[in-house]
């Protein structure tokens, strides 16, 4: 008998439980799409490395393994996966055990006493000891698909947590980026400005020599001797800069980057048009998906108050057993025994139904529509931000490839400019100032070059970003702990205890 009531409430557990992991929605599949490659059943990925990244490639490995915003994220996604566990729960049973042990000790009487006497005729004694222990469990038959729908809600929100958190891992990967671009562009401006130093010091000497031929005035010496100490400060200024640069970066990396750097290379194609960087963010774009899963987390909320205005109807099956041992004495010398003992199963089903709730599940309803209208509000935004921000990255692409481009041939210009004045002051047709300001349209030329190399390196690397390509697959970077959202997922999901 208790082995057939066991196995019929197994199969109800069996029957209430859904029949397997809640499957990803459409919309998180990009989510997945971004880091297939990183780990798959906790293995890591053993993808080679880019090639074009060098040493940039090492730092944003770094990155991801020491960066503090991403691991404090990757914390608070483990912690959230974990209320997939409560929301599971639902559909498991809950078993509770008991115990107890109660003694009693009563003297008794009846009738009334004597006069002066306390008490009463027929005084007795009784004493009893009662042990009892059992084991139950309860569970939810139907709930109208309120824990169905509070399950899949956990799931999507702990998606676009993740998406949420692949969104800032680009966002520091491409900072990263960034100050690599200009930590190197800062050590080009130092070259130039020694390369301009030493040009200085050249000028100077010609300046002093001639006018100690009286070729040259006291003022060429003096412009020359001021030009010197204007480009000595410059470039005082910019090794701070330098430095200050390179500690915030291993800051954000964890990794000190070494005094020479390689060139940055070319990493992606910088050929993309409009509408393919809006095909691949609409698919790629974390922030997207996010908001994607966010309204689809906010469309399961919204079916848990209908769940609630139906009745709800449980199953509970139960072992108990008590044991009574009483004694009575009566004087004199009179003592009954009793014990008693008691076992049996409870089993049985209930249905409990709210009647009237003063209007709690309406107003639920109400608000869960509400936050799927916001919800839909804020994903439209989401892709319309991304949308206008891909728009301006692409013009600032395209302006600094042009940039490059003019920037290479003023370089080219200025140099020409600076040769011919130099020999005609040589000749006496210039004076000093001239020769000055050649050097300086020169330097301006050239630093005008290397700011424009920057900020197409920076452009590139903002525009993977918007489309969701600046990660581990894209970079084939391999860091050591790189997070996975279905790995853990599945890790969770069949932990119950």
């Amino acid at each position: 008998m208790f082995c057939r009531k066991f196995l019929l409430l197994a199969a109800a557990c069996i029957l209430h439980a859904p029949a397997k992991t809640v499957a990803p929605v459409k919309a998180a599949d990009g989510a997945s799409a971004l880091n297939s490659e990183s780990k798959r059943n906790n293995k890591p990925n053993t993808k080679t490395p880019n090639k074009n990244l060098g040493m940039l490639g090492e730092a944003l490995t770094k990155t991801i393994e020491n960066n503090k915003e991403l691991l404090a994220a990757q914390r608070e996604i483990y912690a959230a996966n974990e209320s997939c566990v409560a929301a599971f729960a639902h559909f498991l049973p809950t078993i509770e055990t008991h115990a107890g042990l109660n003694k009693n000790n009563y003297d008794n009487w009846s009738g009334k006493p004597p006069e002066g006497q306390e008490g009463g005729r027929n005084k007795s004694n009784s004493k009893s000891i009662e042990k009892n222990y059992g084991i139950a469990a309860k569970i939810n038959l139907f709930h109208a698909g309120a824990d169905r729908a509070a399950l899949k809600e956990v799931d999507l929100q702990n998606r676009a947590r993740w998406s949420k958190y692949e969104a800032t891992k680009q966002k520091v990967l491409r900072e990263v980026a960034a100050y690599y671009f200009e930590i190197y562009a800062k050590m080009q401006e130092i070259q130039h400005l020694k390369a301009l130093l030493k040009l200085r010091e050249s000028s100077l000497e010609v300046a002093q020599e001639m006018f100690n031929t009286g070729a040259a005035k006291y003022l060429d010496v003096a412009q020359a001797s001021a030009g010197y100490a204007e480009v000595e400060a410059k470039l005082a200024k910019a090794n701070a800069e330098n430095e200050s640069l390179r500690a915030k970066f291993t800051e954000l990396t964890g990794f000190v980057l070494p005094v020479t750097l390689e060139a940055p290379k070319q990493l992606f194609d910088d050929n993309m048009t409009q509408k393919q960087a809006t095909d691949l963010a609409l698919k790629f774009n974390p922030n997207i998906i996010a908001s994607a899963d966010n309204l689809a987390a906010t469309k399961e909320a919204a079916k848990k108050p209908f769940g609630k205005a139906l009745p709800s109807i449980d199953a509970q099956f139960g072992f108990n057993q008590s044991v009574n041992q009483d004694k009575t004495r009566t004087p004199p010398e009179h003592e009954v025994k009793r014990t008693g003992n008691r076992r049996g199963f409870v089993c049985g089903i209930s249905a409990t139904w709210a009647l009237y709730d003063g209007g709690v599940g309406r107003a639920e309803k109400r608000q869960a529509d509400e936050l799927v209208l916001k919800a839909v509000i804020e994903s439209e935004k989401t892709k319309e931000e991304v949308l206008t921000e891909i728009s301006s990255v692409l013009a600032s692409l395209k302006a600094a490839h042009q940039n490059r481009k003019s920037a290479d041939t003023a370089v080219q210009a200025r140099k020409l400019a600076l040769d011919v004045t130099e020999q005609e002051f040589k000749a006496g047709l210039k004076i000093m100032n001239d020769v000055i300001k050649a050097q300086e349209e020169y330097s301006a030329a050239v630093l005008m070059a290397i700011q424009a190399e920057k900020e197409w390196h920076v452009s590139l690397c903002s525009l993977m970003a918007l489309v969701g390509r600046l990660n581990n697959k894209q970079l084939g970077i391999n860091p050591a702990d790189t997070f996975d959202y279905k790995a853990h997922y599945k890790q969770v999901t069949g932990r119950f205890f």
